[in-house]
């Protein structure tokens, strides 16, 4: 398979001679002393690792170690993390080396290099990342000082069954549904508060001539993100069934069928509704995107990382959560955005901890924070700001109600396997060719085949 990727490199002649160089109360100087006692902490049993040949380029090059990492993010994502970690590492001269694989097809790309004992030095990954663990494919790092800088929230991904660490957030991610301020006004809407409202909203929005959503799903999670986000509002939270029902659900314990149906049926209104209709099964995301930039749409579900989208588009808009049954009892979907950790195959493992700990730094934990406004840290005292068009959200962030079902399905299978079949599945269901009940069914078969 051919990857179109985009690689970022950021040259150590970014980082200033004052910063090399450094003084007693310098941060970064600080900083890189702890990183090397961590690195030696670490060094004899990383040295034990079996180390296989690693298939990116990493390797040693006038007298600069490279160590890779790749993702799906893009530079306006990670750019200046990227390069706040190299800064950080040019007196080690350690350099990170950045590969953008598209998200389509991230999953299999380092599925397939891990699996030959190769991939990036540092292995980042979302909600398969505890599948990459499962595998034995990253290093322990429980007894590192990295990981104390960490909520226990932003480690669960990364944490296994036994207590053991592997790994350490990027950011918190979360997703709502953003409105154009304009056209709701045109139609004589309020923003809505509960899902029957969403409903009247939209049917509303329709009867003065707007689309009320727009949703590539063609090559997107939306619908995924509109019917977890309905789960977690009108089930999980503020229904008959509760978080822990998920855990059980990764374990064995019980099932989606007997759980999830009445919840999916009622879901399932927007479709008989035409906010989510066949026609969108064919559109790409970034026609939907376009969309909602022009005016055509009145909402889209994301997040962060389209904000600057909108504000360069010139859009008077805001964002609202995803609804349920309760107006005083909201929640965002949402989570860690992905773990990092070291790969055990690596060729250079104590560069690679050692770049671990520059990329989990407090500085570029909040050069990542600055860079997705709205965006939240599990990394302790980094904090970043919520514009205006996140006022009725912010709440909701400040109290922690931000929770998704598939990081707890990740706690015994590889969340992603799921993920991809609940994207095919809600295709079939939104497109008329199977019931929820049918889908509820597939889910089930799927997760008997797969648990660890």
């Amino acid at each position: 398979m051919r990857i179109e990727s985009m690689r970022i490199n950021y040259p150590n002649s970014h980082f200033t001679a004052a910063a090399v160089d450094g003084t007693e109360g310098n941060p970064m100087t600080r900083r890189r002393a702890g990183m090397h006692a961590a690195a030696a902490a670490a060094a004899l049993a990383l040295a034990a690792l079996p180390l296989a040949a690693c298939s990116s380029d990493a390797g040693t090059e006038g007298g600069t170690t490279t160590i890779t990492i790749s993702s799906w993010y893009e530079e306006n994502v990670i750019g200046t993390t990227i390069e706040t970690a190299n800064e950080i590492l040019a007196a080690d001269d350690i350099e990170l080396e950045y590969t953008q694989i598209p998200l389509d097809q991230y999953n299999t790309w380092l599925s397939t290099q891990l699996a030959s004992g190769e991939g990036p030095d540092l292995i980042m990954d979302g909600a398969s990342f505890p599948a990459r663990v499962a595998a034995g494919n990253l290093v322990d790092i429980s007894d590192d000082e990295i990981v104390s800088n960490f909520t226990p929230e932003g480690l669960a991904l990364a944490t296994a069954a036994d207590g053991a660490v592997y790994g350490v957030p990027s950011y918190g991610w979360f997703s709502g549904i953003f409105y154009n301020k304009a056209l709701f006004e045109e139609a004589g809407v309020e923003v809505p508060t509960t899902f029957d409202e969403f409903l009247d909203v939209s049917d509303q929005l329709i009867d003065a001539g707007i689309t009320p959503l727009a949703a590539g799903l063609a090559d997107s999670d939306k619908a995924i993100h509109s019917l977890m986000g309905y789960l977690e509002n009108a089930y999980y939270h503020n229904g008959d069934g509760s978080p822990e029902i998920d855990t059980e659900f990764a374990y064995g314990e019980t099932t989606l069928d007997g759980n999830w149906n009445d919840a999916l049926d009622t879901w399932s209104e927007l479709i008989h509704h035409g906010v989510l209709t066949a026609e969108m099964i064919g559109t790409p995301m970034t026609q939907a995107q376009a969309e909602f930039t022009g005016g055509d749409a009145a909402m889209y579900i994301s997040g962060p990382w389209d904000y600057q989208v909108f504000v360069d588009a010139g859009l008077d808009f805001g964002m609202f959560a995803h609804v349920g049954d309760d107006a005083e009892n909201q929640w965002l979907l949402g989570g860690p955005a992905a773990s990092m950790g070291v790969n055990v195959d690596s060729e250079h493992p104590e560069e690679a901890l050692i770049a671990l700990h520059a990329l989990a730094s407090q500085e570029a934990m909040q050069a990542t924070i600055d860079a997705n406004p709205g965006a939240f840290s599990y990394y302790n005292g980094v904090e970043g700001s919520f514009p205006a068009e996140y006022d009725l959200v912010a709440p909701l962030l400040a109290e922690g109600h931000v929770a998704v079902g598939w990081d707890r399905w990740g706690v015994n299978m590889p969340a992603q396997t799921m993920l991809d079949t609940l994207t095919k599945g809600l295709q079939s269901v939104i497109g008329g060719q199977q019931s929820t009940d049918d889908l509820i069914a597939q889910l089930d078969a799927q997760a008997d085949s797969i648990r660890y």
